[in-house]
């Protein structure tokens, strides 16, 4: 694990403070080094910051070929366990996947507060259903990325993201985000959703599905400018800074958005 001063792009990384502990869960085919910048900027306002990886990550896309979505879930859950060591209220906060897998553990977990940055939908796979993701996975295992969304040049060229993609786990991902729909009225902790309006992994039509059938209490964020990464992307500073008030604060002074 990683301290503030090192440099490693794929280590956890734990940022020592005080109240309350935020969990950092970054996306899919990524690493903890996408959530470290929301990481600082927390720990700078006092908070105690763990930024954990999800397993198939950060190492090489075969890796993440053998991993289930139930173990991304356990990942979160054994961070928030060791966040509680040193604190007594948490918080969590998410990146795409990682935003869905917040969502979920949160479901049965104490968890006080949540951010969750361009949380996916169901529809994210583009109507192919996990099943028939898993038949093509034996006969074609992986893809090639292609392209990005993210308008910051220089924060794409520094993003650390695994080259191919894993046809196995993305069929992970549609189980999760399944999984996740059916149960999005049992959440009960105040969220934060974040979104960029330009999004082109998650349409807002699939935000707006999400909220109407969240059970928790919530708001919602539009920034105008980046597309789907938007913890990296043009308009990371005010998302950063939302989710730190967000965070810190009992009454949270969101701007109008239409």
């Amino acid at each position: 694990m990683r301290s503030a001063h090192t440099d490693c792009r794929t280590a956890p990384f734990f940022l020592p403070g005080g109240e309350p502990g935020i969990l950092l869960v970054h996306g899919f085919l990524t690493a903890p080094d996408e959530v470290y910048p929301l990481g600082e900027v927390l720990s700078k306002a006092g908070m105690t910051v763990y930024g954990i990886r999800l397993r198939g990550h950060g190492t090489t896309p075969k890796d993440l070929a053998q991993v289930r979505w139930q173990d991304w879930v356990a990942d979160v859950q054994t961070g928030l366990e060791e966040l509680r060591q040193p604190c007594k209220h948490l918080g969590i906060a998410g990146v795409s996947l990682g935003a869905a897998v917040a969502l979920y553990a949160a479901i049965e977990e104490p968890i006080e507060k949540i951010v969750v940055f361009s949380l996916p939908g169901r529809g994210v796979t583009r109507g192919l259903s996990a099943s028939w993701l898993s038949h093509i996975a034996h006969a074609i295992p992986f893809v090639p990325k292609i392209g990005s969304d993210m308008h910051d040049a220089e924060a794409r060229h520094e993003h650390f993201v695994y080259r191919q993609i894993s046809l196995q786990a993305t069929a992970e991902v549609a189980q999760l985000l399944e999984a996740l729909d059916a149960r999005l009225p049992e959440i009960r902790t105040p969220t934060l959703l974040i979104h960029a309006r330009r999004d082109r992994v998650v349409p807002p039509r699939t935000i707006a599905r999400i909220t109407a059938r969240i059970g928790a209490p919530h708001e919602l964020l539009w920034l105008e400018l980046g597309g789907h990464n938007v913890i990296l992307d043009s308009d990371r500073q005010r998302a950063w800074q939302t989710a730190r008030s967000w965070f810190n604060s009992d009454t949270i002074p969101l701007p109008e958005t239409k």
